[in-house]
């Protein structure tokens, strides 16, 4: 075992340890169903945005999004808009649900829409919803996770392996210590996604030997048709590398997997009802 899978090791254990001894407070601390479900409506506004970030963005943006990245291009970027529509969408809606959870004592957004339209139909709709949105993304997150853990150890630790014991300490965390337990977790699980994102981009910019090495890789990119997708071949206002450029406002194809868009699958439109599914 080399010395940095050593240090690895210590650091996700450290963390691992914060997580539980959250999970046992939260256990403590928790006597009621709402001291469970939304940390009896006492959490303090540093730890709910720090928190609430950590959950919009995560994973998925930490390493999700340079892959797209890398394989699509600077089209997928402007999918970065979803930094703005998502705390839209809670400007919107989150003080006035807080509003009327306070007022009525809602507990869940399925038990204040159930109350308003006078039936439990709406309240089932709300949980197969969510059912069938969190399993499939916490499965995705907890597989790449394990796959991450396979790619730092230098395979040591089995991606299988990796991803179930990650599973079980979000379990029993998650379980035991409700929203209390998760909001700090969360917490610092913000600031190392902050300062993980800062440093990667650090350490890239130094790897490729500084700002103007960067741009000028960049421009002999620009000018050829390497990449996957090509060129935009006139979508868009004319023949740019696709890593580049948006292919055009829309392309109306015979679906993906039958017909391949022209430069790429992030058009206009593409890149704007994506922010807008994220809301």
């Amino acid at each position: 075992m080399t010395e940095k899978v050593v240090w690895l090791f210590v650091f996700v254990a450290l963390y691992w340890a914060y997580c539980i001894y959250w999970g046992v407070r939260g256990a403590m601390t928790a006597r009621t169903a709402s001291d469970y479900f939304i940390a009896g409506r006492r959490l303090s506004m540093i730890v709910f945005i720090l928190a609430a970030t950590a959950t919009s963005f995560s994973g998925w943006t930490f390493m999700g999004h340079p892959g797209l990245v890398y394989r699509d291009g600077f089209q997928y970027a402007y999918a970065s808009f979803y930094a703005i529509t998502i705390p839209f969408t809670g400007v919107i809606f989150l003080k006035r649900q807080w509003m009327l959870g306070k007022r009525y004592g809602f507990v869940t957004p399925g038990e204040m829409l159930a109350d308003y339209f006078k039936g439990d139909a709406i309240r089932i709709l709300t949980v197969v919803v969510a059912l069938f949105f969190s399993v499939p993304y916490l499965g995705l997150q907890l597989r790449a996770s394990g796959f991450l853990f396979n790619v730092l150890t230098d395979g040591y630790l089995e991606i299988n392996t990796g991803m179930w014991v990650l599973s079980i300490i979000v379990f029993l965390y998650v379980a035991s210590g409700g929203l209390r337990a998760v909001a700090y977790v969360d917490t610092v699980q913000c600031i190392l996604l902050g300062l993980g994102i800062i440093i990667t981009g650090i350490i890239a910019l130094n790897a490729a030997g500084g700002w103007e090495s960067l741009n000028q890789g960049f421009a002999k990119l620009a000018a050829s048709d390497i990449g996957k997708w090509g060129t935009t071949k006139g979508y868009g206002g004319g023949d740019y590398n696709a890593y580049f450029a948006i292919p055009g406002v829309i392309q109306f194809t015979a679906g993906l997997g039958k017909e391949t868009p022209v430069g790429g699958l992030w058009t206009g439109v593409m890149c704007l009802t994506y922010m807008f599914a994220l809301m």
